[in-house]
């Protein structure tokens, strides 16, 4: 920033626009600079995911062999008594081999069950057993001792962001087909 005088003798803050360096020199640190950023954001994501998945843990501590994603199965399944394996797979936004894995896991550790619909043999509808409405509720019981608001809201803040990055980069054909 530059100080300037002016007519009424009182100086004034200016800020001087300088356009950016173009230069082969230029490009290469505006790219170092980013792959600094990305690998920072990075660090956090993995740090931020971890602190995630030990609250599950912590929460869990009598069924340790399931993972973030079994739960979140069972939670979505807790929340109706029957559910079609179809909008389970909407709505959690897993792929639908590894939600066939999942349901298979939940359900020989007597969690879940399926059955077909009586109307339309293509669907499956799935539900819980009483241990697996059990489980979920001890599960959200022990995450609200767990989680603090705060870090609810900072969760909830940083999933829209990282959805409009997937998007952004899915647009730009960085990741082909794998978004």
């Amino acid at each position: 920033m530059n100080k300037y005088a002016t007519h009424s003798g009182r100086r004034q803050t200016r800020q001087v626009m300088v356009a950016p360096d173009t230069s082969a020199h230029g490009r290469a640190q505006m790219a170092a600079d980013t792959i600094y950023k990305v690998a920072e954001v990075a660090r956090s994501l993995r740090r931020a995911s971890q602190v995630m998945e030990k609250w599950v843990h912590l929460a869990t501590a009598a069924n340790e062999q399931l993972t973030m994603s079994h739960w979140l199965v069972l939670v979505r399944l807790s929340m109706a008594p029957t559910c079609k394996q179809a909008d389970l797979k909407s709505d959690t936004k897993i792929a639908a081999s590894h939600l066939t894995r999942l349901i298979d896991d939940l359900a020989r550790q007597g969690l879940a069950r399926r059955h077909r619909s009586s109307t339309d043999r293509r669907q499956v509808h799935l539900t819980l057993t009483e241990e697996g409405k059990s489980a979920a509720r001890e599960l959200l019981a022990s995450l609200n001792e767990f989680t603090q608001s705060s870090q609810l809201n900072a969760i909830e803040d940083l999933g829209p962001s990282l959805e409009q990055f997937v998007s952004l980069a899915a647009g730009e054909a960085w990741l082909g087909d794998e978004v």
